[in-house]
């Protein structure tokens, strides 16, 4: 049953390629995808440490594992694989000796994808369960770990009916984020599983230690203490951040969009039209002084320039679910997002702590800010303190799941 849902989702993927983007940019990427690997590979002896990310998340959630294995077993060579261009495009310049897209999950690309590319052990980041490759995996006794996963008691992993078309048994062993994660695994009969936590919380730390400058940025803020970054922003994002601020004096708002296209950027500032906006690329060209709004129109920078806030807000919690809340609380500001959060273990975890304050609408987001950036921006600076502290106490994740990998 598997694999003809597999073959149909193939074959609307295709149907969807003229009018899709994404989909037109994953299916012509995969196109002779492994024969360039097999290209890369040929009489290579060389031992391999594959990487599979979903996207861009997963593979900064990946860095530090990969990373550190790599500086211990130096010998190794690395490939990084993605599902979605969002994560693949961005991984060009990442020193990664193969970064490719993974194949259509059929047991004939996984066979040969794995012919070819010979990997010695396997890191396999949060989720994007592709079954078929998977399972021949297991076939050749190759170890693979399942990194900084949870799991929630609607999964189909968990449904009487479904269970047997779990890929979860495929693993050697699976590193999880939660304890409530490895109850609902035992439930189902998988045991061989080790709450280490969120190897996230390792990344932003290094990430946050970096002394990167960024003049642009620099001349917008200024003295400014009523910096707001809102990152990976979506289009109901932004409307609701423009409701809000409007009746907030000298507050400067650094917008970073989730997609960069020149539509998206437009729309942008066209939300923003009643204050003055300044693209970040022209910035050189403008003055960035005097705009209350920089658009970030370029990738990458995202997780660096968080130091120059005061306060975060966190995109795409009126659509999908939040982005990563830790890169902006590693800088011991506080953070706030719309209402799907639920699946997200940190988001919970900083509500609890007293960091991290969801909102519902604009006029919600309006009542915090003007709190945050009241005259003596105590309770901001209180909210701050909690997010950074949460993040040191819950780092160290990477050397705990590489300590029971060298061991096993």
């Amino acid at each position: 049953m598997y694999t003809a849902l597999t073959y149909l989702v193939y074959l609307v993927a295709w149907l969807a390629y003229p009018f899709n983007r994404k989909i037109r940019k994953l299916l012509e990427g995969q196109q002779g995808n492994i024969e360039r690997i097999k290209n890369k590979r040929k009489d290579d002896a060389t031992p391999l440490v594959w990487m599979h990310c979903a996207s861009l998340g997963e593979f900064e959630q990946g860095k530090p594992l990969l990373e550190a294995f790599l500086k211990l077993h130096p010998e190794y060579k690395s490939m990084v694989t993605f599902f979605s261009p969002s994560g693949f495009i961005p991984s060009q310049t990442y020193k990664a000796d193969i970064i490719a897209y993974i194949p259509w999950d059929t047991r004939y690309n996984a066979e040969r994808f794995l012919d070819v590319a010979k990997p010695s052990v396997v890191f396999w980041i949060k989720y994007d369960y592709w079954k078929n490759h998977l399972a021949q995996i297991k076939k050749r006794n190759i170890p693979c770990y399942l990194i900084s996963a949870t799991f929630r008691p609607e999964q189909y992993f968990f449904k009487p009916i479904l269970r047997r078309l779990s890929p979860l048994r495929y693993f050697t062993r699976l590193f999880v984020q939660t304890e409530q994660s490895k109850q609902l695994l035992a439930a189902v009969e998988i045991n061989n599983v080790t709450v280490t936590g969120d190897t996230r919380f390792d990344r932003v730390r290094k990430i946050a230690s970096k002394n990167v400058g960024f003049p642009v940025v620099e001349r917008f803020t200024g003295s400014s203490q009523k910096v707001l970054i809102a990152g990976s922003s979506w289009p109901k994002d932004e409307v609701i951040i423009a409701e809000a601020i409007k009746q907030i004096p000298d507050i400067k708002l650094i917008l970073v969009p989730h997609e960069i296209t020149p539509e998206r950027i437009a729309s942008s500032e066209q939300v923003f039209s009643f204050c003055r906006t300044l693209r970040y690329t022209q910035a050189e060209q403008g003055n960035p002084e005097e705009a209350n709004v920089l658009i970030v129109d370029t990738i990458g920078i995202l997780s660096i320039i968080y130091r120059y806030a005061d306060a975060a807000y966190i995109g795409c919690g009126f659509d999908n679910g939040i982005h990563n809340t830790l890169e902006a609380a590693v800088y011991g500001i506080p953070v706030t997002f719309g209402a799907k959060y639920d699946k997200f273990e940190e988001a919970k975890e900083l509500i609890a702590a007293g960091g991290a304050t969801p909102v519902n609408n604009a006029e919600e987001l309006r009542a915090l800010l003007t709190l945050w950036f009241n005259n003596d921006n105590r309770e901001r600076k209180r909210q701050g303190e909690i997010c950074a502290e949460y993040v040191k106490q819950n780092s160290g994740v990477t050397e705990k799941i590489l300590a029971q990998i060298e061991n096993s």
